[in-house]
């Protein structure tokens, strides 16, 4: 056989490989790093321009991918293969694509008011304690359902976790507590239970977070981009949005890619993909990665001693590491204020 023919041959394989889907698998590849601010909408005279830069890094998802491209999937470490079922649940490509522009329109929505209040905008109210868990056979078993907002115990206003944790934590066990639930359904309802004991303290049986309601913006802010969904990109936009908003280098004219959830009291969770967004990140020549602190070793096993990166719980942590590397944070205020 020729060396024509055989290379023929390699083609026609390549080509039919290439043609057959499977169905049962996803592969999850490195994508991309992008500058965020160019992809901010807002008013012009509200914005400054920074020597630095701040990236989203993404991720692509092959969803049906061919025998072809599951070969070289099996050959490339920086590819994960899943099954479909763990990417997808029973959702279909069509409705997971809607999910995650859900999440990432979510993810602005939040982002620009965590970014506002380090402004002093009031955008963000803490209005409760969100009943996140119930333990059960414990007093909150029979009168608390999964997100419940306690509002008011004992006629006191609850305003957050602390607040509820304070007023149970004031009680012994054995005494009688009166509390008022905002429902799922908006309305409230008043419940009294007899609490329990732990550990010598008076025990509800709850696992709570701060609830928070958001008020409208002040002014617009939209975000132009397509084809990119889910929520990892919430840090990265929060601090695009505070450089974008102030005069000063809150970025130390360094490159920084940020990946990580930002909830509306500025905490900072893990995101999917951590390993191939790693991979992205070594491509992109950045200074610094900016990830969640759960994940900081699985970024670093990636990238070594190429790119610097900095582990962040909350918000204000991150700032922090901007500020060590000379940023100027001037104009921002703490999340504890």
């Amino acid at each position: 056989m020729t060396a024509l023919a055989i290379i023929c041959l390699g083609l026609v394989g390549a080509l039919v490989l290439d043609r057959v889907t499977v169905t049962s698998k996803v592969l999850t590849s490195p994508g991309s790093t992008r500058d965020i601010p160019p992809m901010l909408v807002l008013d012009d005279t509200m914005t400054y321009s920074s020597n630095g830069e701040i990236r989203m890094v993404t991720v692509q998802a092959n969803l049906e991918p061919s025998l072809l491209e599951m070969l070289g999937g099996w050959l490339d470490d920086s590819i994960e293969i899943s099954d479909r079922h763990e990417v997808l649940g029973d959702r279909t490509i069509e409705q997971n694509r809607t999910l995650g522009q859900e999440q990432m329109a979510r993810s602005l929505d939040v982002a620009a008011r965590v970014a506002l209040e380090r402004l002093g905008y009031e955008v963000i109210f803490q209005a409760g304690a969100l009943v996140m868990q119930i333990l059960p056979n414990t007093p909150a078993s029979n009168a608390l359902d999964r997100g419940d907002v306690i509002i008011e115990a004992d006629g006191q206003v609850i305003q957050n976790a602390t607040d509820l944790g304070e007023a149970v934590r004031s009680r012994s066990p054995g005494d009688e507590f009166s509390f008022s639930v905002l429902q799922l359904d908006e309305t409230t309802r008043h419940e009294t239970v007899t609490l329990s004991e732990k550990n010598g303290n008076a025990f509800l049986g709850v696992s709570i977070s701060t609830y928070v309601e958001m008020d409208e913006l002040p002014f617009e802010i939209n975000f132009a981009i397509e084809r990119v969904g889910g929520p990892s990109a919430g840090l990265g936009l929060t601090l695009a949005l505070l450089e974008t908003l102030l005069p000063g280098e809150l970025l130390a004219g360094l490159r920084i890619v940020a990946t990580g959830t930002v909830d509306p009291l500025g905490n900072v969770g893990p995101v999917g993909g951590m390993e191939q967004k790693s991979h992205a990140v070594m491509r992109s020549g950045a200074d610094l990665f900016v990830v969640p602190s759960s994940q900081v070793e699985e970024a670093r096993s990636v990238l070594g001693e190429m790119v610097d990166v900095a582990a962040v719980d909350t918000l204000d942590d991150a700032l922090q590491v901007l500020r060590s590397l000379g940023g100027n944070l001037s104009g921002i205020r703490s999340g504890t204020q």
